[in-house]
């Protein structure tokens, strides 16, 4: 759980969209990594002086972190939708490995993806590490515990320990948005779910 960045007066509402805010914030650090993202650029971005910023979030560490806390909750929402709209578990890993693949083409895929700049960069943080490391540990849980259901209702057939499946699908779903970052990730994503999905088999 990402640590609480800074206080406010109670009643007192921020004078500014946060919501928009974030958004702004999530595509700088995800598009230009946290290192290389000045408070400078987050004003820019965000509309917002230094002075506003470092009253709301403490520091640039708490403005990433409030964004990741952003990014990963929609994120989730996505994924949750589209688990819980599955015919199976295989039909929600292919489903979860179709949307990885899509993130990861043209636009969207250049931008890159908040966590893995995040993780790239786990050395400058202070305080973000451990919600960084506690997404990863979320998703592949969450990976083991489909492959394992899958196995229990037959569209899963692969007899390998479901944490270890799980491992290759998360790095699987993370290497597509690294690749994807540079432009390098296959213009078939059809052809490589279909190829990913081999080791459910």
């Amino acid at each position: 759980m990402i640590q609480a960045v800074a206080s406010r007066p109670r009643g007192r509402p921020r004078e500014f969209d946060e919501e928009r805010v974030l958004s702004r914030a999530i595509a700088l650090f995800s598009a230009s990594g946290y290192s290389a993202t000045g408070i400078s650029d987050l004003q820019q971005a965000t509309g917002l002086t230094a002075g506003s910023l470092y009253k709301a979030y403490l520091d640039k560490e708490g403005i990433f972190a409030k964004a990741l806390e952003r990014y990963i909750a929609r994120r989730e929402a996505e994924v949750s939708a589209m688990i819980k709209g599955a015919e199976n578990a295989r039909a929600s890993i292919a489903a979860l490995l179709g949307l990885y693949a899509r993130l990861s083409q043209g636009k969207e895929g250049k931008l890159g993806c908040l966590l893995v700049a995040g993780v790239a960069e786990l050395p400058q943080f202070s305080r973000v590490g451990d919600a960084l490391r506690g997404q990863l540990a979320q998703r592949r849980d969450l990976l083991a515990g489909l492959v394992a259901q899958g196995q229990a209702d037959g569209s899963i057939t692969t007899a390998s320990d479901p944490a270890t499946v799980a491992d290759v699908l998360l790095a699987l779903l993370q290497g597509m948005r690294v690749l994807g970052k540079a432009s390098a990730f296959s213009d078939d994503a059809d052809a490589f779910v279909a190829l990913a999905l081999k080791v459910l088999e």
